[in-house]
């Protein structure tokens, strides 16, 4: 698999949880993923797993995948937590694997966002859910963390709103719908597979 030049979050990662709390995250996103499920949840860029271990019990059971063996190494310090190493865009995954994909403040660390948008889009069930919660590009302090990443050389791209939305509109059998109302600092994303 090839790997980003460096893993800036294996640095971080025993860190990660204190610093951005462990599943804290707005009510509005969890209700997004419109639990319970009886099939599997992937948490693509999940890293510690911060987000999907507050839902597991919700699930058939979690997949974390990360690129980050370190960010990884604490997800599976979790219990219930299945990390792979794997990059979004080429998931060890057959087509249909799993009911719910969660993305929570990665799809800008995707070094191919199209290419990952359509492999997530591969390992969803028909009648499944992908729920995308992104830094929205048009507010100010958005721009300052892209800045940032850009000068750690992290390759990051962050996506307005209505690009997000032609990226995953243009999959086949996408109904998508997308919102900055609840909280204007993220981007919400609901793309549902129809068919």
């Amino acid at each position: 698999m090839p790997r980003p030049p460096v893993d800036h979050f294996r640095f971080f990662a025993p860190f990660y949880d204190h610093v951005f709390g462990r599943g804290v995250q707005p009510p509005h996103l969890l209700e997004s993923l419109a639990l319970p499920v009886s099939g599997w949840l992937l948490d693509a860029g999940g890293g510690t797993g911060r987000v999907s271990a507050s839902v597991r019990e919700q699930t058939g059971g979690v997949v974390i995948v990360d690129a980050s063996r370190g960010m990884l190494q604490q997800a599976g310090q979790k219990d219930g937590l299945c990390p792979t190493l794997a990059l979004a865009e080429r998931l060890p995954f057959p087509d249909g694997q799993f009911e719910r994909i969660l993305i929570v403040d990665a799809f800008h660390h995707f070094h191919h966002q199209e290419r990952a948008a359509r492999e997530l889009w591969r390992v969803l069930k028909p009648g499944g859910r992908l729920v995308l919660h992104e830094p929205n590009i048009a507010r100010f302090a958005v721009k300052l963390i892209a800045l940032g990443e850009k000068l750690l050389l992290m390759r990051s791209r962050f996506y307005g709103a209505e690009a997000l939305r032609g990226i995953f509109a243009a999959l086949p059998d996408a109904q998508v719908a997308v919102t900055t109302d609840d909280d204007p600092f993220y981007i919400l994303l609901i793309a549902e597979k129809t068919a």
